[in-house]
């Protein structure tokens, strides 16, 4: 008798844990380790940050081992227009949390403009408009007073959910150098209302800063062939949530290794231990396919089963009079 009301107890926590994520949790935006693989998502100012057209798809499958699904799909496209000095995007993302899948959907357009102080010196402000829909189906729904009839907690009934649909925005600025690539985004300006009840919740904005360089090694017999090794680091803020992440990749044509580790180092209170990451991707001619796990190293570490990550990419490059230097950032 015992262990079914503990199992009972437990039961609560989760279903209550489970309502709050579906209606008021989800403050933050779904996130990829192989950021530099969906560009347009990392910031606008990436549209049209190479020679021709690109076009990519990301997969991310979130913490398996845990009830409900974690799952995010997103598939973008950009070109560079050089004789008005711009790149225009297209972005859609999918993204669905928990056993009742509560849905994010949105469609964005992305412009970015290309301001050049030298051949190998620019910089790129970077401008991006968004349609969002966000859903949740109430039918799946457990709530405790299902369960135990002697519950005091209240139902919530189905007329007191809506989907919701808005309008958001989000700038970016990214400097460009020889080797070397900054930039900072801001994205929710418009601070929505994302709540599907009368509750009423604006989402918080979030601050991107990243940038990194890159190191070539010629080869000796081979001069066109060359190593790379690029250090990388990015810093999210967004409401409540911090987070860096540091990373190192390793290419010889045309393979590309890489590591990343996720948390704040620095900082011992806000230090969270998250993730250790490392990717494997493949570049054949205008082709990238890239291949990531997230190992979880928090106290969760035995109950999600990490995270699985698949990104693809095919670039038309067309050759121009004055060909136009790509971002130096990685492919993944």
């Amino acid at each position: 008798m015992i262990e079914k009301k503990e199992m009972r107890r437990h039961l609560y926590i989760i279903l209550i844990i489970t309502l709050f994520a579906g209606l008021k949790g989800f403050a933050q935006d779904p996130q990829f380790t192989q950021f530099y693989s969906n560009p347009l998502y990392q910031a606008p100012s990436f549209a049209g940050g190479i020679s021709g057209y690109r076009v990519s798809i990301n997969y991310r499958d979130q913490w398996p081992k845990m009830p409900g699904k974690l799952r995010t799909v997103n598939i973008a496209a950009d070109m560079n227009v050089q004789k008005l000095n711009s790149g225009l995007g297209i972005i859609a993302l999918n993204d669905v949390a928990g056993s009742a899948n509560y849905s994010n959907t949105y469609v964005g357009l992305l412009y970015s403009y290309n301001i050049r102080f030298s051949r190998r010196v620019y910089l790129r402000p970077g401008l991006g408009v968004y349609y969002n829909q966000r859903s949740l189906d109430y039918t799946k729904l457990i709530f405790s007073s299902q369960l135990d009839a002697d519950s005091d907690v209240q139902p919530v009934l189905p007329e007191d959910f809506h989907n919701t649909d808005y309008f958001d925005g989000s700038v970016s600025m990214l400097l460009s150098l020889r080797n070397s690539w900054f930039g900072v985004c801001t994205d929710h300006l418009l601070r929505p209302n994302v709540a599907l009840t009368s509750y009423d919740y604006k989402y918080p904005v979030k601050l991107t800063i990243f940038g990194g360089t890159r190191l070539y090694k010629l080869e000796r017999l081979i001069s066109i062939k060359r190593q790379t090794v690029t250090i990388t680091a990015s810093y999210r803020h967004q409401g409540a949530t911090d987070q860096v992440d540091v990373g190192l990749y390793w290419s010889y044509a045309p393979i590309v290794l890489g590591i990343w580790y996720r948390d704040l180092p620095l900082i011992k209170d806000y230090s969270r231990r998250d993730a250790l990451s490392i990717l494997l991707g493949y570049n054949y001619k205008d082709i990238n396919i890239g291949y990531s796990y997230d190992f979880t190293i928090s106290r969760l570490v035995t109950s999600t089963g990490g995270a699985h990550e698949i990104s693809m990419q095919y670039r038309f490059d067309i050759e121009r009079k004055h060909r136009f230097k790509p971002i130096p950032c990685p492919e993944f």
